[in-house]
């Protein structure tokens, strides 16, 4: 949620440079150091949602039965084919054969079993989709799970969650406790895990024994022909700005997965240098629904109306390279995008927010009060921004500041201290795991609209349907109901070096046909 700005972006940056694309499995050979924004707690990516990790070892050290390509559209990684019974009930995947782990075991259907269920167990989102339904194995290369409720979605779930549905030897989980993490770091990738230095680096290997798939050149998104460009893979810690800017200017790094507005400008323009730039959250302000003033759907269609949201990002974010302005809840490069309800997207009009406030019977002695955290800086500026353009209409509002280790308790459990308050969101599967939509999350979408339909959309078995539905209730979110302002979408931004060849965006995602440079 918090503007993290190390996730699915990020981490695909660092994926695909790290795999390439054509080529054999092994190709060039040489060292890769790469300056991270932060370290990892753990690299068991199936128990964490945390974006690090899953830069660190997913796509490269682990793989999954499927996965997106760079247009979005889902194909075989370990599974080489997969069906759907009738009514979307039964999923039946066709195991690769000849696939091996890292300790030399050949993955079998007793292995994605073992890995599977322990990824439906620890993630929300898996096990509500599939109802508690679990993976059984057919035989050794076939497995199935078997649903009392169908869905169309579970494909997209395993590709696209980023509690990762990763897949390791059984003898792996087994060594562990349910709800433990795992000690060993065990994959079917290119790469295999070497060390971890704490505070240091976390250090991969080209895995010599990887079977790649598909034909040569055939990489796209996360699956295909994988290449692993270089012997060893080191992922440094830095820990501040200043050492990776440093470190990249010197050649010290070769890539460095996140840059600040000042760095990009440093950055910017100079041949020696390739920025890489994708979206990676939504900012966005998150109505109290359950109480006080933002109950009422009127004064929130009024807060709507006034917000100027290219004043706001530019604001928080200075570059207009580093952000956009659409209406979309949902990312550019998802298949769930709409531009529904548009119309009433960064409105920037005083006279209508102001006949709305007066028409829910506003008074002067009414406040409108946005819950922000002292230490974040671009929520803090667009909150500024908010209350100005209130103000300029007359309308009271108030910063309620609180620090990080009260923000939460104040937002979670005192929702009669607020009105409203600022957060932002990564990239989403399904439009009903948009966190601000949820009935029991901070915000409290309780309305019955908004929620039936996501459940219509969760349970359909026509995808077109479900996308026609999406639309017409993201329209009515924006024109009557008025859950959340969207700002618009921050971008992302990582910088190579001249050693490295090859990088190119692709929407949402950084897709990146790196090696070292000739």
């Amino acid at each position: 949620m918090k503007r993290a700005l190390s996730l699915t972006l990020a981490l695909t940056l660092c994926l695909t440079l790290l795999i390439g694309f054509g080529g054999s499995a092994h190709a060039e050979g040489g060292v890769l150091n790469i300056a991270l924004d932060g370290q990892p707690e753990h690299l068991d990516v199936a128990m964490t949602t945390m974006d690090i990790a899953s830069e660190v070892v997913y796509g490269s050290v682990y793989e999954k039965l499927v996965a997106f390509s760079i247009d979005n559209q889902l194909i075989p990684e370990l599974a080489e084919s997969w069906e759907l019974s009738d009514e979307n009930c039964v999923y039946t995947y066709h195991l690769r054969h000849g696939v091996l782990f890292h300790n030399g075991e050949e993955m079998k259907a007793a292995d994605v079993v073992a890995s599977m269920n322990r990824w439906i167990d620890a993630a929300n989102n898996a096990s509500s989709l599939v109802g508690g339904a679990h993976f059984t194995a057919v035989d050794d290369y076939t497995v199935e799970i078997r649903m009392e409720n169908g869905t169309l979605y579970l494909n997209e779930m395993i590709a696209g969650l980023g509690q990762q549905a990763v897949i390791m030897p059984a003898s792996v989980i087994a060594s562990v406790g349910e709800g433990e993490l795992v000690k060993d770091v065990i994959g079917t990738g290119p790469y295999a895990f070497d060390s971890w230095k704490a505070d240091q680096y976390i250090r991969l290997r080209a895995f010599d024994g990887y079977q790649p798939y598909g034909e040569p050149g055939s990489y796209s998104g996360w699956g295909g022909y994988k290449t692993a460009w270089y012997d060893e893979v080191n992922f440094y810690f830095p820990g501040d700005n200043a050492t990776v800017v440093s470190g990249i200017q010197t050649g010290e790094f070769d890539l460095a997965d996140r840059l600040n507005g000042d760095d990009y400008d440093t950055f910017a323009g100079d041949e020696d240098f390739t920025i890489f730039s994708a979206e990676a959250e939504m900012p966005m302000l998150i109505f109290n629904k359950s109480q006080g003033v933002a109950s009422d759907a009127l004064v929130r269609r009024a807060v709507q109306a006034v917000v100027n949201c290219d004043d706001l990002l530019f604001a928080s974010y200075g570059n207009p390279d580093l952000y956009k302005a659409y209406s979309s809840y949902m990312f550019e490069g998802s298949n769930w995008y709409t531009e529904a309800g548009s119309d009433c997207y960064n409105q920037n009009d005083p006279e209508t927010a102001r006949a709305l406030f007066d028409e829910a019977g506003w008074s002067d002695s009414d406040v409108f009060r946005i819950l922000v955290r002292t230490d974040v800086s671009d929520f803090y500026a667009q909150a500024q921004v908010i209350q100005e353009e209130l103000r300029g209409i007359g309308v009271n509002c108030e910063l309620v500041a609180y620090d990080a280790s009260s923000y939460s308790d104040v937002r979670n459990n005192h929702p009669e201290s607020w009105d409203a308050f600022i957060t932002s969101f990564g990239p989403k599967v399904l439009p009903n795991m948009n966190l601000f939509l949820s009935a029991s999350w901070a915000g409290w979408c309780t309305d019955e609209h908004i929620q039936s339909e996501l459940a219509a959309i969760a349970s359909g078995t026509d995808l077109d349907s479900a996308h026609a539905a999406w639309e017409a209730l993201q329209a009515y979110m924006y024109e009557e109901s008025v859950p959340v302002v969207k700002f618009g979408s921050t971008q992302l931004s990582g910088v190579s070096t001249s050693a490295v060849t090859g990088a190119f965006i692709k929407e949402r995602l950084v897709w990146i046909d790196a090696h070292p440079a000739a």
